[in-house]
């Protein structure tokens, strides 16, 4: 295979997973990563070509896009703690670069990966393409809708672009989800604040099985899609597993939705005041997230697409648990 593809956010979760999958299928393969990063030198073992910079650097873009024939963005700032302007520089403005960067050159497809973030899964019952956007005045939720209007806003002017709303990703090396509430479980601060939650879950070979899809099927052009396994487990039943399997208590302690949402607010009123860069132990984007309602219709990829779950959850959070109690507990936390 004689195509080239560029994956941002190389150094990440997904970003990682993607650089592999494209190389394991044939493709050249570049990446854009910051100076400094610990991964440089093993992608640049793995074959991949390493192009220095940021998203945030129109230049280090533009020579990143120069001639590639596909571009996956999977870059992002996805914590829900740190300063507005970063949020906006990287997923707003990043994005921005990448389209522009795309349009002056002629990529084939960019492929941007978005989030289940964008809607208002918290009061809705049911999500799918069609649902609108809604701001939460959350710097990721927030950003990522920004962010995601500029790849909208690039389709109209002719770029040939697809755009993945995925829920949580998870799988070995996950470093947002999993390991963040075994820490919680381990040390016995996580509760309830809602009963029978359900928490929509994508694999992470899943979720790059449906990104190659999309990169190179032409009915994606200009399309969006949901990604979600379709598989649902309660909160209860998600956070028993995890304490089964590192040898903690289970939480089965309940607090009212409007007790911890508030809590939840005056903890990062506090934080902000002292300007901590600590993230809190409650932001209002977690405890929004960890109360979902909204079942994820994810049905438009499987019929337009062909697109498959192929690990089943079940199998797919063993294998995960299976690597977190290989990882030494004091860098669950570690980001």
């Amino acid at each position: 295979m004689n195509k080239t593809v560029l994956v941002t956010g190389a150094s990440g979760f997904i970003g990682s997973h993607l650089v592999k999958r494209c190389l394991n299928d044939g493709y050249r393969v570049k990446a854009l990563v910051r100076k400094g990063n610990a991964c440089i030198e093993p992608l640049r073992a793995s074959g991949v070509e390493v192009v220095m910079g940021d998203v945030r650097d129109a230049g280090a873009v533009d020579l990143a896009v120069s001639g590639c024939d596909l571009v996956l963005h999977a870059a992002a700032l996805t914590s829900d703690w740190g300063p507005m302007q970063d949020f906006i520089d990287i997923n707003v403005g990043g994005t921005r670069n990448i389209c522009e960067s795309s349009l002056r050159h002629g990529v084939a497809r960019l492929v941007h990966v978005s989030s289940f973030e964008c809607f208002d899964h918290h009061e809705l019952e049911s999500v799918d393409e069609q649902t609108p956007y809604a701001t939460d005045k959350t710097p990721y939720g927030d950003t990522k809708i920004a962010g995601t209007n500029e790849v909208w806003a690039a389709i109209k002017r002719g770029l040939s672009a697809s755009i993945i709303y995925p829920v949580w990703v998870y799988g070995p090396g996950d470093r947002t989800l999993f390991p963040i509430l075994a820490d919680s479980i381990r040390k016995r601060l996580l509760f309830f604040w809602s009963r029978n939650t359900p928490i929509n879950m994508v694999y992470i070979d899943n979720l790059t099985d449906l990104v190659m899809l999309v990169a190179t099927r032409p009915e994606a052009d200009g399309e969006a899609f949901l990604a979600g396994d379709g598989e649902a487990i309660s909160l209860e039943e998600f956070y028993r597993r995890i304490a089964v399997a590192i040898g903690a208590p289970v939480p089965s302690l309940y607090l009212p939705y409007g007790l911890v949402i508030g809590m939840a607010g005056v903890m990062e009123a506090v934080f902000r005041l002292f300007r901590s860069k600590k993230r809190p132990l409650l932001t209002r984007q977690a405890v929004e997230v960890l109360a979902t309602r909204a079942s994820v219709d994810a049905s438009k990829a499987r019929k337009m697409l062909g697109w498959q779950s192929l690990v089943p959850q079940d199998e797919g959070i063993r294998r995960t648990l299976d690597w977190l109690v290989t990882v030494d507990p004091s860098l669950w936390k570690m980001k």
